[in-house]
């Protein structure tokens, strides 16, 4: 099968290169593109670093085209891969931050959609959540494997998955589709934060970012060893790149999102192309991320299309500008939002207190020399004022859309809430992170009355900080304090500027737990539009709250064969009394989950429990509570009808420690009061009593 491929694709590349004098292109030619999360370009040896080991990237470069100066225009994960796969900067495709915007692929056509009218199977792995199908993105593909399903209270490092396990989904992928010319896009995430490589590279590298770069480097070298083995290297166009770098403290800002130096938006770019074509050259001229859709399309001889970028193998321009922006302290921070432009030696930074870099004389950005070259900055800003600024992205809704949303916190377009340029420049105010950080950290730990103060007092000091309010949110609802949660949601979305579908969805979920099921309605109805699978799955438990069987099924029906929600059609199925049926769907779910190599979904022993304590099994179901608990210790209500199970089999000891287990895991006051209400359905008032009486304040 795979010989076939190879011979298809060897007579194609003699048709199309058999004038040498024309622009060679490689038509048919499998097009894979890799894309390392944040990884800075200057971390690689290939971009002389010489404190990691990377050999598979080097051996691409020593195969491919290695691009010095290449760019990304927005420090953040969507984003910047929209731009990567349409060709289109962010003013352009709209999809200005990962929160709060959705990619449309109908109205900006994709490379693999392109791809795939010309004959090309495409596909796509992604290691995070932040590149989910719900962004839209999976509408760009014939096959979107994003099965990265967070729980509740999830901690980050639960919202990614392995490039291991993704690279296996993709490698798979591969192999299935017989001897069509592929398009894969192969999405790691290492190394993103948190950065926690294995061994050999935790022992191998103090420098744990520089242990994820290393481990980055191993997966690919899995992979290409897996193409090398079906005969598909050779003929095939790969490129490695970055969705943006990683800040690392050097301006200021540890992680990315915020800022908007060169750390953060050089990125490294290897283009390898079929039969050893151009191997080990470098690239002087400037390249962006934009360039890889009409730089490919020109590869596999695709028509020309309208685009932001350039084909990177075609005669540079003699002068160019490369435009970045990140809109994230504007929309979560209450900062101003920053604009640049790149042109030949200077890096202009465009903000409420403006910047200007010479890169030719100091790479690194140490020295603002606006004052000196005021003549520079004036014309590189007037050459930004061509794309619209951050206040644009705001679409014109109805006055009756616009009093539903108000009615969900939101106040107006951006533009109402004042002039960005008023703001305060990140670069002035980026210490405030490490206070931010400590809060959360509180709340990890829960030491939730600590990490409430430290979170009132930001606030006081800057109300629109919409991160650290959703995080406040978030604690809240896991101190069963779902009032104030809600409040905290709503002033989330009231500061926003934009409208975030995601925080809306969030809300619907809070007003379901607070019994509030219309208000959960008109949110989870807001939410569709940026954010229909979390709005879906909202609705969902609205109908079940209302014993609405029929519907909620009708709705969960709709909803993508992911682990997770193959476990709320089980919910559904439990819920009308089809415990076989619901059975069938954990078991599915569960294969799904190891497949995707997660440890276990949420809540999934712990109904597999409760459907065998209902039909008497009562010592598989014991088991099963178990299994939850150890999993997910912070699933306070497993505890609970584990206790009520114990109960009922007359195990008065296993009651008292297992209650007891469940307050020293989840030391909040909303544990406490479970206990006692658990208590109380046994009809043990004493203690229950009790438990309230031991409960913090």
């Amino acid at each position: 099968m795979f010989e076939r491929r190879t011979l298809i694709t060897v007579a194609l590349l003699a048709l199309s290169c058999s004038k040498p004098s024309e622009r060679r292109f490689f038509a048919g030619a499998p097009v894979v593109l890799i894309s390392i999360d944040t990884l800075r370009a200057d971390h690689l040896p290939l971009y002389g670093y010489r404190a990691v080991e990377t050999p598979a990237i080097d051996e691409l470069g020593r195969d491919g085209v290695v691009f010095d100066q290449a760019w990304s225009h927005c420090p953040m994960t969507l984003p910047s891969h929209v731009s990567m796969l349409t060709g289109e900067l962010p003013t352009t495709h709209g999809v200005r931050n990962n929160l709060g915007f959705r990619y449309d692929a109908a109205k900006h056509p994709s490379l693999p959609q392109r791809l795939q009218s010309a004959g090309y199977a495409t596909g796509a792995a992604v290691s995070s959540y932040v590149l989910r199908g719900e962004t839209g993105l999976r509408d760009a593909f014939q096959w979107y494997d994003d099965a990265v399903d967070p729980a509740p209270g999830a901690r980050f490092r639960e919202y990614q998955r392995s490039g291991v396990t993704t690279t296996a989904l993709a490698e798979k992928w591969v192999d299935s589709i017989g001897s069509r010319p592929f398009f894969l896009f192969l999405h790691l995430y290492e190394p993103h934060v948190p950065y926690d490589p294995p061994e050999p590279f935790r022992s191998r590298y103090a420098n744990a970012y520089d242990g994820e770069i290393a481990t980055a480097d191993a997966i690919v070298g899995e992979f290409v060893r897996h193409l090398k083995q079906r005969g598909l290297y050779d003929n095939s166009i790969i490129i490695i790149t970055s969705d943006h770098g990683e800040g690392l403290g050097d301006h200021g800002e540890l992680q990315h999102s915020i800022l908007l130096y060169t750390e953060l938006i050089r990125v490294p770019l290897i283009v390898k192309l079929p039969r050893g074509e151009q191997k080990g050259t470098r690239a002087k001229s400037p390249a962006a991320l934009v360039d890889l859709v009409p730089t490919i399309a020109a590869l596999t001889g695709l028509q020309a299309e309208k685009s932001d970028g350039i084909d990177l193998f075609a005669k540079p321009p003699a002068s160019r500008s490369i435009y970045s922006e990140t809109i994230y302290p504007y929309v979560q921070l209450g900062w101003s939002d920053l604009r640049s432009m790149i042109e030949g030696p200077y890096h202009y930074i465009e903000s409420s207190r403006p910047e200007l870099y010479d890169l030719g004389s100091d790479p690194r950005e140490r020295s603002d020399v606006i004052a000196e070259h005021r003549r520079d900055a004036a014309r590189m800003r007037t050459e930004l004022e061509k794309f619209p600024p951050a206040t644009a992205g705001d679409t014109a809704i109805s006055s009756e859309d616009a009093a539903k949303l108000a009615a969900l916190g939101y106040v107006g377009s951006a533009r109402q809430r004042g002039d960005p340029k008023s703001l305060p420049n990140p670069r002035d105010v980026i210490g405030m992170l490490e206070d931010i950080r400590i809060a959360y950290q509180l709340a990890s730990q829960q030491r939730y009355a600590e990490a409430e103060k430290a979170m009132n007092a930001l606030l006081a000091k800057n109300p629109r900080l919409v991160d650290l309010r959703v995080r406040l949110a978030e604690m809240f609802l896991d101190m069963g304090r779902t009032d104030d949660a809600i409040r905290e949601y709503k002033a989330a979305i009231g500061g926003s500027g934009v409208f975030p579908s995601e925080i809306a969805a969030s809300l619907a979920d809070a007003y379901v737990q607070a019994g509030r099921l219309d208000d959960a309605g008109s949110a989870a109805e807001a939410a569709m539009a940026g954010s229909p699978d979390k709005a879906r799955r909202v609705e969902v438990r609205i109908a079940l709250a209302r014993k609405d069987v029929a519907r909620a099924a009708k709705i969960a029906d709709q909803l993508p064969e992911t682990a997770g929600d193959l476990l709320l059609r089980a919910e559904v199925r439990h819920a009308a009394g089809g415990f076989r049926d619901a059975l069938q769907l954990i078991d599915q779910a569960d294969g799904h989950a190891k497949s995707a190599g997660e440890k276990g979904i949420y809540g999934l022993e712990a109904l597999r429990a409760d459907i065998l304590a209902r039909t008497d099994h009562t010592a598989e179901a014991v088991s099963a509570y178990e299994k939850e608990i150890s999993l997910f210790p912070n699933n306070r209500l497993a505890y609970a009808r584990l206790t009520v199970l114990y109960f009922t089999t007359g195990d008065r000891a296993a009651v008292d420690r297992t209650l007891e287990r469940m307050v020293r895991a989840n030391p909040s006051r909303a544990a406490y009061e479970l206990a006692a209400r658990t208590m109380e359905a046994v009809e043990d008032v004493s203690a229950a009593r009790r438990w309230r009486s031991r409960a913090p304040r």
